[in-house]
């Protein structure tokens, strides 16, 4: 959409070029400073698209909410909204299936705290909160959001929603 407003909402070191790139910490090519946790410093209908990858899953489950009407107030009707985050349906599958799990050098309980809880090699990269399809289709649509695409990516929920 040329001309719009794009916001890549936790976006650690992955900048993006046409977006607003905020996060909690002040990376190189960070914009704006964001606590995802707390209302966010933008205007009602500001953005055309909010992205979140890799970073819903870092805030705690107790704010989730929060944080889905907070997005959904800054998006523009129409305003399309993509989130990429951990799906502990195709993990749990993995840990079960195959009992010789492994994640790069790790394995077994360290390959397994790792993909549920996260890398952790900084206060902020912990995983709060979890999410299946089913789960993250019912919270969006619970807070006015259509969903276009839903798929599994290996480990990921891949998902974009529009704002009614």
């Amino acid at each position: 959409m040329e001309g719009s407003k794009k916001l890549n909402l936790g976006c650690g070191q992955d900048i993006k070029q046409g977006y607003v790139n905020a996060d909690i910490r002040k990376l190189n090519g960070v914009d704006i400073v964001v606590d995802m946790e707390k209302p966010l410093p933008f205007q009602n209908e500001e953005f055309d698209e909010v992205l979140m990858k890799d970073s819903m899953e870092h805030v705690s489950w107790r704010n989730i909410e929060q944080l889905i009407n907070e997005v959904h107030r800054i998006l523009k009707k129409g305003g399309k909204l993509i989130i990429q985050c951990p799906d502990l349906e195709e993990i749990a599958k993995q840990v079960i299936l195959n009992p010789d799990f492994k994640f790069n050098e790790l394995e077994g309980y360290k390959a397994i705290s790792f993909w549920v809880y996260g890398e952790q090699n900084y206060p902020e990269n912990t995983h709060k909160s979890g999410f299946t399809k089913p789960a993250l289709r019912k919270l969006l649509e619970s807070h006015g959001f259509k969903i276009e695409r839903m798929e599994t990516g290996g480990t990921n929920i891949i998902c974009e929603a529009v704002k009614l």
